[in-house]
Protein backbone atom coordinates (compact mmCIF):
# COMPACT_ATOMS: atom_id res chain seq x y z
CA UNK A 1 0.00 0.00 0.00
CA UNK A 2 1.14 3.45 -1.02
CA UNK A 3 2.29 6.20 2.08
CA UNK A 4 -0.84 8.62 0.36
CA UNK A 5 -3.31 5.80 0.53
CA UNK A 6 -2.32 5.10 3.95
CA UNK A 7 -2.88 8.65 4.43
CA UNK A 8 -6.04 8.79 3.24
CA UNK A 9 -7.33 5.58 5.33
CA UNK A 10 -6.11 7.38 8.38
CA UNK A 11 -8.11 10.08 8.04
CA UNK A 12 -11.32 8.65 7.17
CA UNK A 13 -10.34 6.34 10.74
CA UNK A 14 -9.94 9.51 12.52
CA UNK A 15 -12.99 11.28 11.06
CA UNK A 16 -15.13 8.55 11.73
CA UNK A 17 -13.97 7.75 15.19
CA UNK A 18 -14.54 11.68 15.86
CA UNK A 19 -17.96 11.67 14.69
CA UNK A 20 -18.85 8.42 16.90
CA UNK A 21 -17.54 10.90 19.45
CA UNK A 22 -19.33 13.91 19.07
CA UNK A 23 -22.67 11.52 18.32
CA UNK A 24 -22.35 10.04 21.43
CA UNK A 25 -22.08 13.12 23.47
CA UNK A 26 -24.73 14.49 21.80
CA UNK A 27 -26.65 11.83 22.67
CA UNK A 28 -25.55 11.69 26.06
CA UNK A 29 -26.23 15.04 26.80
CA UNK A 30 -30.02 14.90 25.47
CA UNK A 31 -30.69 11.93 27.82
CA UNK A 32 -29.13 14.52 30.98
CA UNK A 33 -31.71 16.85 29.64
CA UNK A 34 -34.41 14.48 29.52
CA UNK A 35 -33.63 12.88 32.72
CA UNK A 36 -33.58 16.40 34.58
CA UNK A 37 -37.52 16.76 33.97
CA UNK A 38 -40.11 14.75 35.39
CA UNK A 39 -42.17 14.41 32.54
CA UNK A 40 -46.42 13.48 33.52
CA UNK A 41 -47.97 10.22 33.35
CA UNK A 42 -51.32 10.44 33.74
CA UNK A 43 -53.34 13.84 34.07
CA UNK A 44 -57.65 15.32 33.28
CA UNK A 45 -58.54 13.91 30.15
CA UNK A 46 -55.48 11.80 29.80
CA UNK A 47 -52.67 13.98 28.16
CA UNK A 48 -52.01 17.68 28.03
CA UNK A 49 -54.17 18.43 24.89
CA UNK A 50 -57.84 17.14 26.79
CA UNK A 51 -58.69 15.03 23.98
CA UNK A 52 -60.46 12.28 26.33
CA UNK A 53 -59.64 9.44 24.18
CA UNK A 54 -57.99 5.37 24.13
CA UNK A 55 -58.01 2.32 22.66
CA UNK A 56 -57.21 -0.95 23.77
CA UNK A 57 -59.40 -4.19 25.24
CA UNK A 58 -63.08 -4.07 25.11
CA UNK A 59 -65.04 -3.15 28.16
CA UNK A 60 -68.14 -4.79 28.33
CA UNK A 61 -69.81 -2.68 31.49
CA UNK A 62 -69.06 -5.53 33.96
CA UNK A 63 -68.35 -4.26 37.82
CA UNK A 64 -64.86 -5.28 38.42
CA UNK A 65 -64.61 -3.52 42.08
CA UNK A 66 -65.89 -0.19 43.90
CA UNK A 67 -63.71 1.32 46.63
CA UNK A 68 -65.41 3.73 49.22
CA UNK A 69 -63.61 6.94 50.20
CA UNK A 70 -64.52 9.24 52.74
CA UNK A 71 -67.26 11.82 51.04
CA UNK A 72 -68.35 12.86 47.87
CA UNK A 73 -66.28 11.99 44.71
CA UNK A 74 -66.13 14.58 42.07
CA UNK A 75 -62.72 14.52 41.49
CA UNK A 76 -61.78 12.58 38.10
CA UNK A 77 -59.72 9.69 37.87
CA UNK A 78 -55.80 9.86 37.16
CA UNK A 79 -54.60 6.27 35.79
CA UNK A 80 -51.00 5.34 35.50
CA UNK A 81 -52.10 1.82 33.80
CA UNK A 82 -48.17 0.53 33.64
CA UNK A 83 -47.90 1.16 37.29
CA UNK A 84 -51.37 -0.12 37.96
CA UNK A 85 -52.03 2.47 40.16
CA UNK A 86 -55.49 5.07 40.14
CA UNK A 87 -54.81 8.79 41.71
CA UNK A 88 -58.10 10.39 42.84
CA UNK A 89 -59.47 13.17 45.39
CA UNK A 90 -62.74 13.32 47.75
CA UNK A 91 -64.66 16.11 49.22
CA UNK A 92 -65.65 15.51 52.58
CA UNK A 93 -62.36 13.68 53.54
CA UNK A 94 -60.67 16.50 51.93
CA UNK A 95 -58.11 13.30 50.81
CA UNK A 96 -55.92 12.58 48.21
CA UNK A 97 -56.20 8.62 47.34
CA UNK A 98 -53.65 6.06 45.32
CA UNK A 99 -55.65 2.84 44.75
CA UNK A 100 -54.65 -0.23 43.11
CA UNK A 101 -56.51 -0.83 39.43
CA UNK A 102 -57.03 -4.17 39.67
CA UNK A 103 -58.16 -4.62 43.04
CA UNK A 104 -59.18 -1.35 44.17
CA UNK A 105 -57.48 -1.67 47.42
CA UNK A 106 -55.41 1.79 49.01
CA UNK A 107 -52.16 1.92 48.78
CA UNK A 108 -52.14 5.29 50.55
CA UNK A 109 -54.13 8.79 51.84
CA UNK A 110 -52.91 12.22 52.57
CA UNK A 111 -54.59 14.56 53.59
CA UNK A 112 -55.35 18.12 53.03
CA UNK A 113 -57.34 20.99 54.57
CA UNK A 114 -60.08 21.22 51.90
CA UNK A 115 -62.62 19.54 49.40
CA UNK A 116 -60.35 18.13 46.36
CA UNK A 117 -62.17 18.13 43.46
CA UNK A 118 -59.62 18.53 40.76
CA UNK A 119 -57.88 15.10 39.43
CA UNK A 120 -54.46 14.84 40.03
CA UNK A 121 -51.67 14.80 37.74
CA UNK A 122 -49.14 12.33 38.01
CA UNK A 123 -45.51 12.39 36.87
CA UNK A 124 -42.78 9.76 36.67
CA UNK A 125 -42.02 11.14 40.25
CA UNK A 126 -45.00 12.81 41.84
CA UNK A 127 -48.53 13.31 42.10
CA UNK A 128 -49.53 16.65 42.23
CA UNK A 129 -53.30 18.49 42.91
CA UNK A 130 -55.13 21.45 44.40
CA UNK A 131 -57.24 21.52 47.28
CA UNK A 132 -60.19 23.88 48.30
CA UNK A 133 -58.07 25.26 51.15
CA UNK A 134 -55.88 26.89 48.47
CA UNK A 135 -52.64 25.01 48.61
CA UNK A 136 -51.39 23.42 45.63
CA UNK A 137 -49.92 19.99 46.86
CA UNK A 138 -46.88 17.72 45.50
CA UNK A 139 -47.03 14.67 46.90
CA UNK A 140 -43.87 11.88 46.57
CA UNK A 141 -46.36 9.07 44.12
CA UNK A 142 -45.04 6.16 45.82
CA UNK A 143 -45.54 7.06 49.36
CA UNK A 144 -47.99 9.47 49.56
CA UNK A 145 -45.18 11.61 51.71
CA UNK A 146 -45.24 15.45 50.60
CA UNK A 147 -42.16 17.10 48.47
CA UNK A 148 -43.73 21.02 48.64
CA UNK A 149 -46.77 23.22 48.90
CA UNK A 150 -47.86 26.43 47.69
CA UNK A 151 -50.59 28.54 49.21
CA UNK A 152 -52.30 30.54 46.24
CA UNK A 153 -54.74 32.15 48.72
CA UNK A 154 -57.79 30.94 46.71
CA UNK A 155 -59.52 27.83 46.31
CA UNK A 156 -58.08 25.56 43.28
CA UNK A 157 -60.72 23.38 41.14
CA UNK A 158 -58.80 23.64 38.11
CA UNK A 159 -56.80 20.24 36.95
CA UNK A 160 -53.18 21.00 36.69
CA UNK A 161 -51.37 20.13 33.41
CA UNK A 162 -47.15 20.29 32.95
CA UNK A 163 -44.87 19.63 30.94
CA UNK A 164 -41.47 18.32 31.90
CA UNK A 165 -40.59 21.15 34.10
CA UNK A 166 -43.52 23.42 34.93
CA UNK A 167 -47.05 22.57 36.05
CA UNK A 168 -49.69 24.64 34.89
CA UNK A 169 -53.37 25.39 37.22
CA UNK A 170 -55.94 28.32 37.46
CA UNK A 171 -57.67 29.62 40.88
CA UNK A 172 -60.32 31.25 42.23
CA UNK A 173 -58.48 35.09 42.53
CA UNK A 174 -58.57 34.38 38.46
CA UNK A 175 -54.79 33.16 38.20
CA UNK A 176 -53.05 30.67 35.95
CA UNK A 177 -49.80 29.96 37.73
CA UNK A 178 -46.56 28.05 36.49
CA UNK A 179 -44.69 26.60 39.49
CA UNK A 180 -41.50 24.73 38.98
CA UNK A 181 -42.17 21.20 39.40
CA UNK A 182 -38.90 20.71 41.21
CA UNK A 183 -39.40 22.40 44.24
CA UNK A 184 -42.83 24.84 43.73
CA UNK A 185 -40.78 28.09 42.71
CA UNK A 186 -43.73 30.14 41.25
CA UNK A 187 -42.09 31.00 37.29
CA UNK A 188 -44.66 33.00 36.48
CA UNK A 189 -48.65 34.02 37.09
CA UNK A 190 -51.34 35.16 34.39
CA UNK A 191 -54.38 37.35 35.56
CA UNK A 192 -57.85 37.27 34.49
CA UNK A 193 -60.64 39.61 35.93
CA UNK A 194 -62.37 36.06 36.78
CA UNK A 195 -62.06 32.87 38.27
CA UNK A 196 -60.52 30.07 36.46
CA UNK A 197 -61.97 26.18 37.14
CA UNK A 198 -60.84 25.15 33.86
CA UNK A 199 -58.04 23.27 33.66
CA UNK A 200 -55.86 24.16 31.15
CA UNK A 201 -54.23 22.48 28.03
CA UNK A 202 -51.14 22.23 26.83
CA UNK A 203 -49.50 21.90 23.22
CA UNK A 204 -46.64 23.10 21.42
CA UNK A 205 -45.79 25.65 23.86
CA UNK A 206 -48.88 26.80 24.30
CA UNK A 207 -51.67 27.41 27.20
CA UNK A 208 -55.62 27.34 26.83
CA UNK A 209 -57.63 27.66 29.27
CA UNK A 210 -61.03 29.56 29.84
CA UNK A 211 -61.86 32.70 32.56
CA UNK A 212 -65.25 33.68 34.31
CA UNK A 213 -64.32 36.80 32.82
CA UNK A 214 -65.77 35.42 29.43
CA UNK A 215 -62.74 34.99 28.08
CA UNK A 216 -60.65 32.01 26.32
CA UNK A 217 -56.76 32.79 26.49
CA UNK A 218 -53.73 31.40 24.60
CA UNK A 219 -50.37 32.42 26.63
CA UNK A 220 -46.93 31.34 25.79
CA UNK A 221 -45.76 28.71 28.30
CA UNK A 222 -42.52 29.69 29.06
CA UNK A 223 -43.34 32.97 30.04
CA UNK A 224 -46.96 33.15 30.69
CA UNK A 225 -47.54 35.73 27.76
CA UNK A 226 -50.86 36.45 25.86
CA UNK A 227 -50.59 35.34 22.58
CA UNK A 228 -54.29 35.72 21.90
CA UNK A 229 -57.42 36.05 23.32
CA UNK A 230 -61.33 35.01 22.25
CA UNK A 231 -64.29 36.44 24.02
CA UNK A 232 -67.53 34.37 24.50
CA UNK A 233 -71.29 36.09 23.79
CA UNK A 234 -71.80 39.05 26.71
CA UNK A 235 -72.40 37.35 30.08
CA UNK A 236 -71.38 33.94 29.75
CA UNK A 237 -68.68 32.51 31.31
CA UNK A 238 -66.18 29.52 30.79
CA UNK A 239 -65.47 26.65 33.00
CA UNK A 240 -65.37 23.68 30.57
CA UNK A 241 -61.99 22.56 30.21
CA UNK A 242 -60.71 23.16 26.34
CA UNK A 243 -59.43 20.09 24.31
CA UNK A 244 -56.68 20.49 21.32
CA UNK A 245 -56.68 18.65 18.15
CA UNK A 246 -54.90 19.28 14.69
CA UNK A 247 -54.95 22.61 15.18
CA UNK A 248 -58.25 23.23 16.36
CA UNK A 249 -59.75 24.15 20.17
CA UNK A 250 -62.51 23.10 21.22
CA UNK A 251 -64.48 24.29 24.45
CA UNK A 252 -67.92 25.28 25.76
CA UNK A 253 -69.23 28.13 28.11
CA UNK A 254 -72.68 29.23 29.86
CA UNK A 255 -73.97 30.66 27.24
CA UNK A 256 -74.79 27.31 26.36
CA UNK A 257 -72.55 27.31 22.70
CA UNK A 258 -69.64 24.54 21.81
CA UNK A 259 -67.08 26.62 20.40
CA UNK A 260 -63.83 26.38 17.87
CA UNK A 261 -61.12 28.23 17.20
CA UNK A 262 -58.04 28.32 15.44
CA UNK A 263 -55.73 27.38 17.98
CA UNK A 264 -52.98 29.49 16.23
CA UNK A 265 -54.81 33.00 15.62
CA UNK A 266 -58.32 32.18 17.94
CA UNK A 267 -60.42 32.82 15.07
CA UNK A 268 -63.84 31.18 15.31
CA UNK A 269 -64.02 28.27 12.54
CA UNK A 270 -67.45 27.24 13.77
CA UNK A 271 -70.19 27.04 17.00
CA UNK A 272 -72.44 24.76 17.79
CA UNK A 273 -75.53 26.00 19.97
CA UNK A 274 -77.23 23.90 22.94
CA UNK A 275 -80.22 24.37 24.86
CA UNK A 276 -78.26 25.69 28.12
CA UNK A 277 -74.98 26.07 29.59
CA UNK A 278 -71.81 23.43 28.63
CA UNK A 279 -69.46 23.17 31.10
CA UNK A 280 -68.18 19.93 30.16
CA UNK A 281 -64.92 19.00 28.26
CA UNK A 282 -65.22 17.78 24.62
CA UNK A 283 -64.09 14.73 23.89
CA UNK A 284 -62.14 14.41 19.77
CA UNK A 285 -61.65 11.18 18.14
CA UNK A 286 -62.70 9.82 14.14
CA UNK A 287 -63.49 13.24 13.17
CA UNK A 288 -65.99 13.43 16.14
CA UNK A 289 -66.51 15.95 18.88
CA UNK A 290 -68.65 14.67 21.98
CA UNK A 291 -69.59 17.00 24.24
CA UNK A 292 -72.12 17.00 27.09
CA UNK A 293 -74.77 20.24 28.32
CA UNK A 294 -76.77 20.61 31.34
CA UNK A 295 -79.69 20.66 28.97
CA UNK A 296 -79.73 16.84 29.74
CA UNK A 297 -78.06 16.31 26.08
CA UNK A 298 -75.28 14.93 25.27
CA UNK A 299 -73.94 16.15 21.94
CA UNK A 300 -71.34 14.28 18.80
CA UNK A 301 -70.72 17.23 16.30
CA UNK A 302 -68.75 16.58 13.29
CA UNK A 303 -65.54 17.78 14.06
CA UNK A 304 -64.73 20.23 10.73
CA UNK A 305 -68.04 21.50 10.85
CA UNK A 306 -69.20 21.70 13.70
CA UNK A 307 -73.01 19.60 12.22
CA UNK A 308 -75.12 17.59 14.51
CA UNK A 309 -74.05 13.73 13.65
CA UNK A 310 -76.64 12.67 17.07
CA UNK A 311 -77.50 13.05 19.91
CA UNK A 312 -78.07 11.28 23.40
CA UNK A 313 -81.06 12.11 26.21
CA UNK A 314 -81.59 10.56 29.68
CA UNK A 315 -78.40 10.63 31.60
CA UNK A 316 -79.94 13.71 33.10
CA UNK A 317 -77.66 17.46 33.07
CA UNK A 318 -74.15 16.82 32.58
CA UNK A 319 -71.25 17.84 34.42
CA UNK A 320 -69.22 15.05 33.90
CA UNK A 321 -67.02 14.93 30.47
CA UNK A 322 -67.07 12.20 28.45
CA UNK A 323 -64.44 9.88 27.37
CA UNK A 324 -64.17 8.14 23.80
CA UNK A 325 -62.32 4.48 24.15
CA UNK A 326 -62.43 1.98 20.98
CA UNK A 327 -65.81 2.92 19.09
CA UNK A 328 -67.44 3.91 22.31
CA UNK A 329 -68.63 6.90 23.89
CA UNK A 330 -68.71 6.86 27.94
CA UNK A 331 -70.19 9.19 29.29
CA UNK A 332 -72.45 10.35 32.95
CA UNK A 333 -74.59 12.76 34.71
CA UNK A 334 -77.03 14.02 37.09
CA UNK A 335 -79.16 11.25 37.54
CA UNK A 336 -75.98 8.66 38.45
CA UNK A 337 -76.31 6.89 35.27
CA UNK A 338 -73.09 6.00 33.50
CA UNK A 339 -73.53 4.42 29.81
CA UNK A 340 -72.02 3.59 26.97
CA UNK A 341 -73.17 4.87 23.23
CA UNK A 342 -71.62 4.11 20.13
CA UNK A 343 -69.24 7.00 18.48
CA UNK A 344 -70.96 6.01 14.79
CA UNK A 345 -74.91 6.83 16.06
CA UNK A 346 -75.26 7.34 19.15
CA UNK A 347 -76.89 3.93 19.85
CA UNK A 348 -77.04 2.92 23.82
CA UNK A 349 -74.51 -0.16 24.51
CA UNK A 350 -74.91 -0.99 28.13
CA UNK A 351 -75.87 1.39 31.15
CA UNK A 352 -74.88 0.77 35.06
CA UNK A 353 -77.23 3.01 37.40
CA UNK A 354 -75.77 4.59 40.47
CA UNK A 355 -77.54 6.21 43.49
CA UNK A 356 -76.22 9.48 43.67
CA UNK A 357 -75.10 12.26 40.60
CA UNK A 358 -71.86 11.68 38.81
CA UNK A 359 -70.19 14.23 38.44
CA UNK A 360 -66.70 12.63 38.36
CA UNK A 361 -65.61 12.50 34.27
CA UNK A 362 -65.41 8.48 33.04
CA UNK A 363 -61.51 7.46 32.29
CA UNK A 364 -61.05 4.29 30.13
CA UNK A 365 -58.05 2.73 29.62
CA UNK A 366 -56.43 -0.80 29.44
CA UNK A 367 -59.31 -2.42 29.26
CA UNK A 368 -61.17 -0.72 32.21
CA UNK A 369 -63.60 2.14 33.12
CA UNK A 370 -63.15 4.02 36.08
CA UNK A 371 -65.47 7.07 37.36
CA UNK A 372 -66.53 8.84 40.47
CA UNK A 373 -69.85 9.08 42.59
CA UNK A 374 -71.58 11.21 44.62
CA UNK A 375 -72.44 7.87 46.65
CA UNK A 376 -68.60 8.15 48.29
CA UNK A 377 -67.50 5.51 45.93
CA UNK A 378 -65.03 4.74 43.07
CA UNK A 379 -66.49 2.28 40.40
CA UNK A 380 -64.15 0.23 38.08
CA UNK A 381 -65.88 -1.26 35.43
CA UNK A 382 -64.15 -4.66 32.79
Amino acid sequence: MTGSRKRILTRRVCRDRLFCIVTGLTLLSLAASCSRGDRPVAMFRGGPTHTACDKGPAIHGDLSWKTQLNGWVISSPAVDVRKGVLYIGDSLGKSLYALRVKTGEKIWTSETEGAILASPLVTKNRVMVGSEDGVFYCLDRESGRPLWSLNTGAVINSSAVSDSDRVYFGGWNGSLHALAIQDGTESWAFQTVGRITSSPALDDGKLFFGSWDGNFYCLDSSQGKEIWRFSVSEGGKIGSSPCVDAGRVFFGATDGKIYCLDATTGKQIWLFETGKWVDTSPAVARGSVVAGSTDQNLYCLDKKSGQLKWKQTGLGPMISSPWIYNDLVYAAGERGILAAFKLSDGQKVWEYRMLNPIKSSPVAVGGMLFVGSYDTHVYAFR
